[in-house]
């Protein structure tokens, strides 16, 4: 199973560097895309923030979450169960053991510790870190 991060995933809805690439990838892949809360709060969050910075219309808004909703009933993504606690206790883990050597950002932990969590065997991104 693939993890796909949130930066992938607003590729696909908002024309941005490297989102001809992310969506081949993902039709290629051909698998449905776990999404978790954590998706979904940076997923709203990114869009909304270009919404504040002029970036998007409230029209282009609405029409990024029409497709995503649209998406999500038609299985291209799935809910898979995620035990918060755990994530988080690993991703404290993971901060310890790597970010002095990395340089990860916490929200990119936690969606590493996430993607270990579900047992997924790859992972997406297009974060350089």
């Amino acid at each position: 199973m693939v993890y796909v991060d949130t930066s992938v995933i607003v590729k696909l809805y908002v024309k941005e560097a490297y989102s001809k690439e992310a969506a081949d990838w993902i039709r290629a892949n051909n698998e449905a895309i776990p999404k978790t809360i954590f998706h979904e709060l940076e997923f709203t969050n990114a869009i909304m923030l270009k919404r504040f910075r002029n970036e998007m219309s409230d029209k282009e808004v609405g029409i990024v979450f029409q497709r995503f909703n649209k998406h999500e009933k038609e299985s291209i993504f799935f809910s898979p169960r995620i035990n918060w606690s755990d994530t988080l206790t690993r991703s404290l883990e993971l901060s310890k053991n790597h970010t002095k050597t990395n340089g990860s950002r916490s929200l990119d932990v936690i969606h590493v510790a996430s993607a270990l969590s579900i047992d997924a065997n790859r992972f997406f991104t297009f974060d350089e870190k």
